[in-house]
């Protein structure tokens, strides 16, 4: 729990409760025939005892609520205060009442000084209200900014993930295949590094962008390894929403091929299936031989990014012949 403390809007606030009330107040009394005098020391006694309330309730709250966390003291102070408040109210209406009254007896006293104090609890609850209002409202804000900054902590780890590989790439094509074929890569790669500069913003994108980027990571796999890995998109149904994490499905294709090597002439088959909530990626397994180099990122990070963004979980199930995961697709709110 935070220190109760108060801001200008606070005090802004305080300051229009009693204009407001004090202007009820006048209009009553003058109703009930009050003198002037009686007008002239109620006012101030009614500011003064809400004020006090106001302001000795902050403090037990910080004391024993916030600090201490004795919620016992706190209850009992609470209660005395409210009291003692309340007597010196009493107090002060007796001794400005043009009309004498007869002070009651001690029982029916403390019931008369808590009901004294209660008519203070309209300005404590509206800004303690107001406070919790504004505390939720700026977690809410720091929830948010923290999920923003680990997104893009979360994209920055992608990048240089990807950049890896891709090097790697061109190192073998330059190795054993024609000029031209290394420029048409190039391009390619040119190409998927455009889309991922000009949506490096943005939290989701579109399922077709997703799609087509795909179908270009295709082209680059497939002109580096040949038939040793097979792609093949297949739409069951129309998706009801059409948004994946940036760079989510890239993600998982580039772990099939870091993870899979196309053993005895076995080609890595993976098929894309697209449902109505979600997409389903299903590879063959053939695990590579040795220690595969990992930069740590992969499935952690797309989890992590699920996590950040909804309440939707990233589906795997492995086996000893097949990897499976599965994406669900976002919707935007707006």
């Amino acid at each position: 729990m935070n220190s109760l403390k108060f801001n200008t809007s606070d005090y802004k606030f305080i300051l229009f409760y009693f204009i407001a009330g004090s202007i009820w107040l006048v209009y009553r009394w003058n109703v009930q025939d009050y003198s002037f005098f009686e007008i002239a020391t109620g006012l101030p006694g009614y500011i003064i005892k809400n004020l006090l309330l106001l302001f000795i309730f902050r403090w037990l709250i910080n004391e024993y609520l916030v600090i201490r966390k004795n919620y016992l003291i706190f209850i009992v102070l609470a209660f005395f205060t409210w009291e003692g408040v309340g007597f010196l109210d009493m107090w002060r209406d007796y001794y400005t009442a043009e009309v004498p009254w007869e002070l009651p007896s001690a029982q029916i006293m403390l019931v008369q000084n808590f009901n004294r104090g209660a008519d203070a609890f309209m300005l404590l609850g509206l800004v303690l209200g107001k406070k919790y209002y504004e505390n939720k409202l700026d977690n809410i804000k720091l929830q948010n900014s923290q999920k923003e900054l680990e997104l893009k902590v979360l994209r920055s780890q992608y990048d240089p993930h990807f950049l890896y590989n891709s090097l790697n790439t061109i190192d073998a094509l330059v190795e054993y295949s024609s000029k031209e074929k290394v420029k048409e890569y190039i391009s390619h790669l040119a190409a998927l590094y455009r889309y991922l500069i000009h949506t490096k913003d943005e939290d989701v994108v579109p399922l077709e962008d997703e799609i087509a980027l795909a179908k270009n990571y295709f082209y680059l796999i497939e002109t580096r390894f040949g038939n040793d890995y097979d792609f093949e998109i297949i739409k069951n149904r129309q998706p009801l929403n059409n948004y994946l994490p940036n760079g989510s499905l890239l993600t998982v294709l580039e772990n099939v091929v870091k993870h899979n090597a196309a053993l005895d002439g076995n080609t890595i088959s993976t098929k894309i299936f697209i449902e109505e909530s979600f997409i389903n990626v299903l590879n063959t397994v053939s695990k590579k031989e040795g220690k595969v180099e990992s930069m740590g990122t992969g499935l952690k990070n797309l989890k992590k990014r699920y996590q950040l963004l909804s309440d939707q979980k990233v589906q795997i199930e492995a086996t000893e012949n097949s990897f499976s995961i599965t994406l669900p697709l976002l919707s935007l709110v707006h």
